[in-house]
């Protein structure tokens, strides 16, 4: 498997214009964090999770697809509960791969940068942190 590491701006293109697909922050983490391609993941979690088109996901779907793909999540030490996507990326270490959980929602905080549409000073609550390990 060919593993590559995308942005977000590269892979909300993809699915915009070539999958003609919306509410896909599922498979952006899931791409950025495994470091497939934004195919990869549709096809990976159309496969094991039976995602339908222009559809999201639930929390324990994307991490099986996650752990799938030689991944392992876990949730991350440190209580977040009730804190904004500001504050918990400032408490975050500027090295490793976590998940935001915020509602209806999930970003990705990669080696110091927040991929995704939510901007790092955002106000949004924040449900959960997790963290991915690669095993590859």
């Amino acid at each position: 498997m060919k593993r590559r590491q995308y942005t977000y701006e590269q892979l909300k293109k993809v699915g915009h214009k070539h999958y003609k697909d919306t509410n896909f922050c599922t498979l952006v983490a899931i791409a950025i964090s495994c470091k497939v391609s934004f195919g990869m993941a549709y096809g990976k979690t159309k496969e094991l999770v039976n995602r339908k088109h222009k559809r999201g996901l639930f929390l324990d779907q994307y991490l099986t697809v996650i752990e799938s793909l030689n991944c392992v999540v876990s949730r991350f030490k440190k209580a977040h509960f009730s804190k904004t996507v500001n504050q918990v990326v400032r408490d975050l270490p500027s090295k490793g791969i976590f998940l935001i959980m915020t509602n209806g929602h999930v970003s990705t905080y990669i080696d110091g940068s927040l991929q995704d549409w939510v901007k790092p000073n955002s106000r949004k609550r924040v449900d959960s942190v997790f963290e991915v390990t690669r095993e590859f």
